[in-house]
């Protein structure tokens, strides 16, 4: 039987081009990152936009408590295969957006990095 490996995204040119596990990981928690909680009542942990609101206007820069909505988040939605270390509030950008800077691990303990803007 053939299937298809996910993640997959769009181009700008319209072609589907195969994400990494990492990459793809890192989209999804944006697209938490920009979605209230309202956003679709039957699943109100996805959408972490207030959350984020909440943690890019504090002054503290570790973010328990978002870390581990993230990772509620995937855990619902069925990823296993990475897990959310931390999350670190970092400066506020010329857009007046916020980055996060997140540690993820995936499964074999490697940790990467990445970035999130929120505003």
């Amino acid at each position: 039987m053939r299937c298809t490996a996910l993640p997959f995204r769009v181009t700008p040119e319209g072609k589907l081009e195969q994400q990494d596990g990492f990459d793809a990981v890192l989209e999804l928690i944006r697209a938490m990152a920009g979605t209230t909680a309202t956003n679709w009542p039957h699943a109100p942990w996805f959408g972490l936009l207030e959350l984020f609101v909440e943690a890019a206007n504090r002054d503290r820069q570790d973010q328990e408590s978002l870390k581990d909505a993230i990772n509620l988040a995937l855990k619902n939605l069925g990823v296993v295969e990475w897990t959310v270390q931390s999350v670190v509030t970092g400066r506020v950008g010329g857009t007046g957006q916020r980055r996060f800077k997140l540690t993820i691990e995936d499964r074999a303990g490697q940790a990467l990095f990445g970035d999130i803007d929120a505003r």
